[in-house]
């Protein structure tokens, strides 16, 4: 095999990699959520009185929640929303992955007849 051609075997080499790069390559972007609607979050909605709001005003407001807990002398609502957010590139010699979770969470307590003892609401807010 003379120069010339193989020169040109090796610029056909290289110019089928750098066509197939593309094929090797790609990005991704994943978003999930889960658990039940963050409508505590909802200003149209009136907040909630210690003393006031009973279990029934809770559930007509914001629906089931996530978990109920049974405790000794009180009973524990429990609501979460989780938003997952993914972004993947690949690349022949370089591969990034960017993921990140957040949660929003409300939680009420309520005394043995079913009335609002105290509540809080998580500081993070998930976009919607």
């Amino acid at each position: 095999m003379n120069t010339s051609s193989l020169r040109l075997t090796r610029q056909l080499a290289l110019l089928a990699a750098l066509g197939l790069a593309p094929a090797f390559s790609g990005c991704t972007i994943k978003q999930s959520q889960l658990g039940v609607e963050n409508k505590w979050r909802d200003s149209a909605f009136a907040p909630f009185e210690k003393g006031q709001t009973t279990q029934s005003d809770v559930m007509r407001v914001l629906g089931p929640p996530s978990q109920v807990i049974a405790l000794h002398d009180q009973t524990l609502f429990y609501y979460l929303r989780e938003q997952f957010k993914s972004r993947a590139m690949w690349l022949i010699l370089y591969n990034s992955t960017r993921e990140q979770t957040t949660y929003d969470r409300a939680i009420f307590f309520f005394n043995q007849d079913g009335v609002l003892k105290d509540f809080a609401l998580s500081n993070e807010q998930i976009s919607q």
